[in-house]
């Protein structure tokens, strides 16, 4: 079965980096994969074509798609002949819908949308047009799969069709985020700390949504009470060099304590090197980071967006978006644990990955439902 996958582009982010891992655990003799991407480049391009499936790359624009964008999706279409047209986020989406018009007619197109919506305001006016129309045409869709619950319901108040949607979690690998006491001394030591130091994290990249200076806020109140805690932030675009960060390094006490990494590759090293992760954003669907800490057994403080309740549970805390003061509180509470308190979390938080989001299962329940079309 033919599985082409259309994308907006592939450069690190949560549902290119599902999209991957999702590509690499189908099984290639039931399913051929082959993935349209409508910008060019990306991290996640080389990790796809490396794992030998075929990217065509459109060459679109931000914005809406010229005539040869179209062109190109139409060619491709009759080219690639699917069996199953797979849309991913808003773009990608509405891209693999107009493929499914020149298709074959036994082709049959799934929506993937991953992105909570909290406030329509927020959006970019571009990404506002392109959500309501994905409504007005959400009928297109055999299905619709949403990763969080809250997404859906907030999509289907906007208009996309009632009835269609499906929660579908994303997936980890479980072999490869992992529980590693050789992590924390390597990251101590490139940052020049003692190998006790505890490390309290954040990871994602520079966009407002995802709360970096409500972080920043919580680490200052953190620093007070527990000077002896350093904080690492890493994601594209997270650096010191960045203006907006100037305002927190005034600090000087926060400024000896915070490192600015930027985008890594050793991404399941470095979740599990920390004693902490914080995710302080105010809009996510499914986030991915607090399924990879947790499964390397790292306890989580997260906003209360997206599914991070029902990932979270009781293994770790829960606060509201927007509150630094209240991060904070419940980052002092995770840090004055004992050392087998904190364990216990982090054990019981990778047990609950296992159980539910394993990328083996997310995997075969695709399969199921590709075959079943």
């Amino acid at each position: 079965m033919k599985v082409v996958h259309v994308i907006t582009g592939l450069h690190t982010g949560g549902a290119e980096t599902m999209l991957h891992k999702l590509l690499l655990a189908m099984d290639r003799k039931r399913f051929q994969p082959e993935v349209v991407s409508l910008l060019d480049g990306g991290e996640i391009l080389e990790k796809i074509v490396d794992a030998g499936i075929p990217v065509h790359e459109l060459g679109m624009k931000r914005g809406l798609p010229t005539p040869a964008t179209l062109l190109k999706l139409r060619g491709l279409a009759r080219d690639l002949e699917p069996d199953v047209i797979q849309g991913w986020m808003y773009h990608g989406n509405l891209a693999g819908s107009f493929m499914s018009y020149f298709a074959s007619g036994t082709s049959r197109l799934f929506w993937n949308i991953r992105h909570s919506l909290y406030d329509l305001d927020h959006e970019k006016p571009m990404t506002r047009m392109i959500i309501r129309l994905g409504a007005v045409v959400s009928n297109r869709p055999r299905r619709i799969f949403y990763n969080s619950t809250v997404s859906m319901e907030q999509h289907t108040l906007l208009g996309f069709r009632r009835g269609s949607g499906l929660m579908l979690p994303n997936g980890f690998d479980l072999e490869k985020f992992q529980p590693d006491p050789l992590a924390r001394p390597v990251l101590r030591a490139e940052l020049g700390l003692d190998p006790k130091t505890i490390l309290v994290g954040v990871v994602g990249r520079r966009h407002p949504l995802k709360g970096h200076d409500d972080f920043l806020r919580s680490a200052m109140e953190v620093n007070r009470r527990h000077p002896e805690v350093h904080f690492v932030l890493a994601g594209r675009g997270v650096t010191r060099d960045d203006p907006s960060f100037g305002e927190y390094l005034k600090n000087r006490d926060l400024a000896r304590h915070i490192h600015f990494l930027g985008q890594r590759s050793d991404m399941p090293r470095l979740f599990a090197s920390l004693d902490l992760l914080a995710m302080p954003s105010v809009s996510e669907g499914f986030p991915n980071v607090l399924g990879e800490a947790m499964a390397c057994g790292i306890p989580c403080v997260a906003t209360d967006v997206g599914e991070s309740r029902e990932i979270v549970a009781d293994t770790g805390s829960i606060v509201p978006p927007g509150k630094p003061g209240e991060m904070a509180a419940a980052i002092d509470a995770m840090l004055d644990l004992d050392e087998t308190a904190l364990a216990d979390l982090g054990r019981r938080g990778r047990k609950k990955i296992l159980e539910n989001y394993s990328l083996e299962n997310i995997a075969d329940r695709y399969a199921e439902l590709y075959a079943s079309a």
